[in-house]
C-alpha cells in the first residue's frame, strides 16, 4: 500500500515488547508495571499495539463475545490496542491511532532515547510516564501489508511475527466508544469490545494465535 507519510527510520522497524511502564518519568516511581504483556510490532509506516494485563478475569468455556458477561465484556473494553502509522521527528515519536480499542482524546507522542542497540526508552513529554522497550526481532525484510477498501489496517507482517485486525462493524453511535462504561448497555459494550487485536508467530504448521484481546482465539491458526 501507497502513502503520503515518510518511512520511519530502519532502527525502529521490527517487533517490541515492553518491560517497564513507571509513573513519573524519573525515580522513584510511584508505580511501576513489569508483568503486562505488551507487543508492538512496527514496519516503515505502519505499528499494531497490543496490551495485555496479567489481572484479567477466565473465559472458560467462551467461544465469542456473545457469550460473556458483563463483568468479562468491561474488562475486555477496557484493553488498550491500537493500530496506525508511525511519525518520527528527532527524538519524538508520534503513533497516530487509526483504530484502537479504548480511545481517548490524548494525542500518543513520546520522547524517543536509545538505551543500546537492542532497548528503547520512551518518555512522556511532561515527564508523566516512562517505558523500556526491548527488541524481540529487528527482520523487518519480509514486510506484508492488508489494509481493508476504507484504509484499515487488517494485517501487519514483519518476517514470523504478525499482527491481525478484525474491525468493529460500522455503527452511527460512535459516542459508545468514550461513554464510561457504566452507562453502556451489554450490546454496547460487545459493539465496543468488537476490534480485535491477534498477535500471531509463524511456525511449521502456518500462522498460530499466540496472544489476543479476544482470550478464546489464543492457539488457534489463522486461515
Amino acid at each position: 500500500m501507497s502513502t503520503d507519510w515518510p518511512a520511519i527510520p530502519q532502527a525502529f522497524c521490527g517487533v517490541w515488547q515492553r518491560t517497564l511502564y513507571a509513573e513519573p518519568a524519573h525515580e522513584p516511581y510511584r508505580q511501576a508495571d513489569r508483568a503486562t504483556l505488551v507487543y508492538w510490532l512496527q514496519g516503515k509506516h505502519w505499528h499494531a499495539d497490543l496490551r495485555l494485563p496479567t489481572n484479567g478475569p477466565d473465559f472458560p468455556g467462551i467461544t465469542d463475545l456473545e457469550e460473556c458477561e458483563r463483568r468479562q465484556l468491561e474488562w475486555l473494553a477496557s484493553l488498550t490496542a491500537f493500530a496506525g502509522i508511525t511519525q518520527i521527528e528527532g527524538s519524538v515519536c508520534t503513533w497516530h491511532r487509526f483504530q484502537d480499542l479504548c480511545p481517548s482524546l490524548e494525542r500518543d507522542v513520546g520522547l524517543m532515547r536509545w538505551m543500546n542497540d537492542a532497548h528503547l526508552e520512551e518518555r512522556h513529554l511532561h515527564g508523566h510516564y516512562v517505558e523500556h522497550w526491548q527488541r524481540v526481532s529487528n527482520d523487518a525484510s519480509d514486510e506484508v501489508i492488508h489494509c481493508d477498501e476504507q484504509g484499515r489496517l487488517r494485517w501487519l507482517q514483519l518476517n514470523d511475527h504478525a499482527m491481525a485486525i478484525n474491525p468493529r462493524p460500522s455503527k452511527t453511535n460512535a459516542e459508545a466508544l468514550f461513554a464510561p462504561q457504566s452507562s453502556l448497555t451489554d450490546d454496547a459494550l460487545r459493539w465496543r469490545a468488537s476490534l480485535s487485536f491477534d498477535y500471531l508467530q509463524r511456525n511449521q504448521s502456518g500462522w498460530q494465535i499466540v496472544h489476543s484481546t479476544q482470550p478464546w482465539r489464543v492457539g488457534k491458526y489463522a486461515g
